[in-house]
């Protein structure tokens, strides 16, 4: 009888460490998305605006390549933030935001493995922390197990 009280209370134990690990969606408010699009919108194009004008390093740098990359990735960046947005705006549900959601965390993983090896300015390093600020505030809403995106590490 003991081996038996103790084996449902041990599978009732993992049962609870196992379901305790999963975080649960944030519930679906489509204004709230809504509006944090339209300012992760509006984030994307000052960070791509500030980056676009950070003058290239010079032929044969070993940054030039870095420098060029991360130039195209905060476009598409900011061309997908504005797709999610408008597309939310229509009245788009989670799951046609979504895959708009998991292509801009694509791209925001390797803008930010380039521009750990750059030498960023300041307003570009001010606009990448507004841009990932909105970026945490939304991912309740699509993906409950992600870690908040942190700073870039130098």
């Amino acid at each position: 009888m003991n081996r038996a009280i103790r084996s449902a209370a041990l599978a009732l134990c993992s049962f609870a460490l196992a379901t305790a690990g999963q975080a649960e969606l944030a519930r679906w408010d489509a204004a709230r998305v809504t509006e944090l699009a339209k300012q992760l919108e509006a984030a994307t194009l000052a960070l791509d605006q500030s980056v676009q004008r950070i003058p290239p390093p010079g032929p044969g740098s070993p940054q030039r390549l870095g420098h060029f990359r991360l130039q195209q990735q905060t476009r598409q960046l900011r061309r997908e933030a504005r797709s999610m947005s408008r597309s939310l705006q229509r009245g788009a549900d989670k799951d046609q935001a979504q895959p708009s959601w998991e292509s801009m965390l694509l791209t925001v993983r390797d803008a930010r493995e380039n521009a750990r090896r750059l030498l960023t300015p300041p307003d570009v390093q001010e606009r990448a922390t507004a841009a990932r600020e909105i970026l945490n505030q939304l991912t309740p809403f699509f993906d409950a197990n992600a870690e908040p995106l942190q700073p870039v590490a130098r």
